[in-house]
């Protein structure tokens, strides 16, 4: 289940959110992305992005993506279940 989705941003000709959701019993994130204009169509997986590249530094996504992160990374951290520095010493 979704616990929080940051706010949509505009990269591009495309739409992108991110998301922090609950699968067995742990929290995780993924990015969700469509098309410009496609409201009525489903988000796409992070895995289906055409430049996806688990051995690329941003995995292949715009790197506008880092910025929307930062401004969102208290909101994530919190839905995450961490807080601050603690997560330094996890």
């Amino acid at each position: 289940s979704v616990r929080y989705t940051t706010p949509i941003i505009r990269v591009g000709k495309h739409e992108w959110a991110m998301q922090v959701y609950e699968l067995g019993g742990r929290c995780h994130t993924r990015y969700r992305w469509r098309r410009l204009g496609a409201s009525d169509t489903a988000w796409q997986d992070e895995r289906d992005w055409p430049r996806y590249d688990t051995h690329d530094t941003h995995d292949g996504f715009p790197r506008t993506l880092c910025r929307h992160y930062y401004r969102h990374q208290a909101a994530i951290e919190h839905a995450l279940g961490r807080s601050g520095q603690a997560t330094l010493f996890e």
